[in-house]
């Protein structure tokens, strides 16, 4: 049985840990809060309270990163220094992975890392981050990627959908949505632990993955149902298109054969 350390069970790392103790996996689980350790434990999830500061804090710290299987899965900060603070959390990460056995890491990015040029970009695509974040997370995966100890995976997912997020509730707030033409890049949660269950399945390695879904919906087409699904009214559009970017993910079909359960968000 091979042992699946998550570094951050929230959103996303919770239901893949609940997903993969289905397939039989051991599965150990972090969270920054005290309050969490005893709904993980209550899910079979080996839990431990891992802090990040930037110096992993952590009591059985050597415990939890002693696994097969490490999926790095944290949150970015909103300070001015991310790029500098990120980076010394993966470092620090890093140094812990390095007295185990760990052999396999799966960091999950964000496609944050492209620039809005108005054109389509895939997994050759160079990294042209406007933002601290994006510039953080490119410094993180290279850092990573650059290891000898230890193989990575990449996965940069986009906006996330499902689950409890619905970012529609936000948006339906304003009196209107501005740029109604652009495009947006979205995957819904079910596809994004698909995706990284396929990538443990096929054993990927040394690999830079997008995770989008295929279709690219318009702000006013997703809101428009989002307003119906919600039982909302029909938000004011302005037309028009902002500075974008259509993701695709080329490494999706060539490399995991992966069907998507929700093509078009």
């Amino acid at each position: 049985m091979k042992t699946i350390s998550i570094l951050g069970c929230g959103w996303l790392g919770l239901p893949l840990a609940e997903n993969l103790l289905k397939d039989d996996y051991k599965i150990k689980g972090s969270t920054t809060s005290e309050l969490k350790l005893s709904l993980l434990q209550s899910k079979n999830i080996e839990a431990y309270k891992i802090v990040l500061n930037p110096e992993v804090i952590a009591d059985g710290a050597e415990k939890f990163f002693d696994c097969d299987i490490l999926i790095i899965n944290i949150p970015l900060l909103r300070r001015e220094d991310i790029v500098e603070y990120h980076f010394l959390q993966v470092e620090s990460i890093v140094k812990q992975i390095l007295n185990t056995s760990c052999n396999k890491v799966i960091f999950i990015s964000s496609t944050s890392v492209y620039g809005n040029k108005n054109s389509e970009v895939d997994e050759s695509s160079k990294t042209l981050p406007e933002t601290l974040a994006g510039e953080a997370l490119v410094i993180a995966e290279n850092y990573l990627l650059s290891q000898k100890n230890f193989d990575t995976t990449v996965i940069r997912f986009a906006g996330l959908i499902g689950g409890e997020r619905n970012p529609a509730k936000f948006a339906l707030s304003r009196d209107v949505i501005e740029f109604a033409d652009t495009p947006l890049n979205l995957i819904h949660l079910d596809d994004c632990i698909g995706i990284i269950k396929n990538v443990l399945e096929k054993n990927i390695r040394n690999e830079v993955i997008n995770g989008v879904a295929e279709y690219h919906p318009t702000r006013r087409e997703f809101y428009s149902l989002s307003a119906e699904k919600l039982s909302l009214p029909l938000p004011n559009f302005q037309d028009g298109k902002e500075p974008y970017k259509i993701v695709k993910s080329i490494k999706i079909k060539s490399l995991l054969n992966y069907q998507f359960k929700f093509l078009n968000p």
